[in-house]
Parts: C-alpha cells; structure tokens; sequence
C-alpha cells in the first residue's frame, strides 16, 4: 500500500481491506477540513489527528502542483504568468508514496489558466464532502453499509513520477487511449477534458462543461515521469 503495487486478484484478501479502511480515513479528514480548516480554524486537530496515525504532511513550493494541491480559493491576477501558491490553508499527508490527501491552497493565476469561478464550484471528485460545493465519489449513492466498501482512490509518487488514480482502467495519457469498456463511442468525453478533470479532480477552466457534475473519472488513470 505504501508503495505502488496492483491489488491482486480476488478483491477479498488483505490489502484490499485496507484500501477499504483508507477511505474510511479519507471521510474523517474530509470532515476535519470541512469543519476546521476551510473555515479558517486553528489546524492543530487536524494535524495532530493525521500525524498521531503515522502520516507525514509534505512541504510546499510556491510552483502550483494539481498531484499535491486542492484549489480552495484564487487570486485573479491578468498580469501572471503562471499559477502559484498564495498560502496553505491546510497540510497535505503522504502514507508512504501514497498521497492520502492534497494540501488545500490559496492560488494566484490568470483566468485562462485557472479560472476562479469554475475552480472552486465545479464537482469536487474523489471527494465525499467539502462544503459549500458540489463532491462527488464512489461512495455516493450506495447504502449506508455497502458504502464502507468503497476502495480509496489511489494516488503515488515516487522515483519514476506521478501516478493519477494508478486503479484506473484506461490509459489516457495516450493519445488515442483505449475506450472504457461498455461505453458508446459518442459518450466518450473529449480527451482533454478527461484530463483536466482526472489530473485536478475538478474543472478549473471554462467554458464548464454543462454535463460536469455527471462524470466518471474513477476508470481514468495517467502517470507523468519524473522528468516530465
């Protein structure tokens, strides 16, 4: 788990379980941000919380980074040039390689490269809640039991590069990805599209795609090099 690894076959042997238990994880510390640090509280729960379990917060550059960072809020500035972090408003946690959870910033950038109205109201994916906006994750719809069985989403770093949703189906960093199984030709979203969606969890540029909030990026997965 902390490493990256396929899960083996079968789907009821131990990892599994504990990919199970990670998101149940992930739905505390959507809570703990949703209660305490989007709303600007001290973060000495949250982080004492997640380092008392053995997770480790990572350091921050000012260079934006979607692997590591969860846009919260954008300064629109016209006159830059890139996007760049404006402040930390609460800490990223790895398990190993595994990225449990993204920092959430505070960004400065210009419109054509993160929007701020499409950045902080789109559908937040892999996410079960982060009020005021819109969330979405496999989680959602199932039974109050069933919904336990959710796997965590699983996203690593390490020597070789990024690695965007590593239990995804479909390739997309190829320019002609293979289709997702079952899904007609004509349904399939603009590559482009799935992109942005898969590597930010959420649209940050516009026009908003009027369909946005009823995607699947869950069958999607993309690995950047390390050189990249």
């Amino acid at each position: 788990m902390r490493k990256r690894e396929p899960i083996p076959a079968g789907g009821d042997d131990e990892q599994s379980w504990r990919i199970m238990k990670l998101y149940g994880l992930s739905r505390v510390s959507d809570y703990l941000i949703e209660r305490f640090c989007a709303q600007g509280e001290p973060l000495a729960v949250y982080g004492e919380f997640f380092s008392g379990l053995g997770l480790a917060p990572f350091e921050h550059a000012e260079a934006f980074s979607p692997f590591h960072h969860e846009i919260f809020a954008v300064v629109q500035d016209p006159s830059a040039t890139t996007v760049t972090v404006e402040e930390v408003l609460w800490p990223g946690w790895w398990f190993g390689d595994l990225l449990f959870s993204r920092a959430g910033v505070r960004v400065r950038a210009p419109r054509q490269l993160v929007d701020a109205a499409v950045a902080t109201t789109s559908t937040l994916y892999f996410t079960f809640r982060r009020g005021p906006r819109r969330t979405a994750d496999l989680s959602h719809g199932w039974g109050s039991n069933s919904q336990w069985r959710t796997s965590f989403s699983r996203f690593y770093s390490d020597e070789d590069g990024l690695h965007f949703n590593w239990d995804g189906e479909v390739d997309i960093g190829d320019d002609s990805p293979a289709p997702r199984a079952g899904w007609p030709e004509h349904e399939v979203e603009p590559l482009e599209q799935r992109r942005e969606l898969l590597l930010h969890r959420c649209f940050v540029r516009g026009p908003l795609p009027a369909d946005e909030s009823d995607r699947f990026p869950y069958g999607d997965r993309i690995s950047l090099a390390a050189a990249e």
